[in-house]
């Protein structure tokens, strides 16, 4: 299997190029990012650096790249707390133009069919503008938005399907912020390595469901 991890040099993304190098079943990842991947490790001759200037534009070096590819962990996007520090261009700009301008360049690239799109939401996104939520009402509808576009690309083109990853807040498993958030309760909770033991299943055995949550991340990435 030939996976895109994009977003390689964040958080989660580094999670999931950790543990993907582990799994047999992947053969390629392409680590798409703006900067190079740190490829310092010996199980690391499988992943090629693949750097991108711009996640809305994709030249044909970068395409090439991308060509073959069976699947794709999308984790390009603004977290909330940096979204109230930026102007909500931007913020529309980082986690929904990017998603859809990146889906558009894997599919004209040629992927392999089925080619699987996971998209890495958040708990908080709202699809239905009526449900706006007090805190954070604009970003998490326009979040919601872009799973709504992210599914209606898969819907509307052969050989695409797509997943929507909604974890909650993340912390290393073991660590103290990981259980003083689990202790609280006041929002979701899943380690990053649950999490990326999940979506790296998925991607590779195929989706069993449209929308995977916490319930999910703690089933599927024990």
């Amino acid at each position: 299997m030939k996976l895109i991890v994009a977003g390689a040099t964040g958080y989660v993304a580094g999670e999931v190029i950790r543990q993907a190098v582990w799994m047999p079943e992947i053969t390629t990842i392409v680590a798409l990012a703006r900067r190079p991947v740190e490829l310092d490790r010996p199980e690391s001759s499988k992943i090629e650096s693949v750097i991108i200037k711009d996640y809305g534009e994709y030249l044909d070096q970068v395409k090439k790249a991308l060509a073959g590819s069976d699947a794709c962990i999308w984790a390009v996007a603004v977290t909330p707390t940096k979204s109230k520090l930026m102007d909500v261009a931007d913020v529309k700009r980082v986690c929904h133009d990017y998603t859809i301008a990146g889906l558009q360049a894997m599919y004209e690239a040629g992927p392999a069919k089925p080619f699987r799109f996971l998209y890495m939401s958040g708990y908080m996104s709202q699809r239905d503008p009526s449900k706006k939520p007090f805190l954070l009402g604009d970003y998490a509808v326009m979040r919601g938005n872009v799973e709504n576009h992210v599914m209606a690309f898969a819907k509307n083109h052969d050989g695409i399907e797509a997943c929507v990853a909604k974890p909650g807040l993340m912390a290393r498993a073991g660590s103290a912020y990981n259980f003083i958030l689990k202790s609280t309760g006041v929002v979701p909770i899943a380690s990053v390595e649950e999490v990326s033991r999940a979506i790296l299943k998925q991607v590779v055995s195929g989706f069993e469901k449209e929308v995977l949550e916490n319930s999910d991340f703690a089933r599927l990435g024990a």
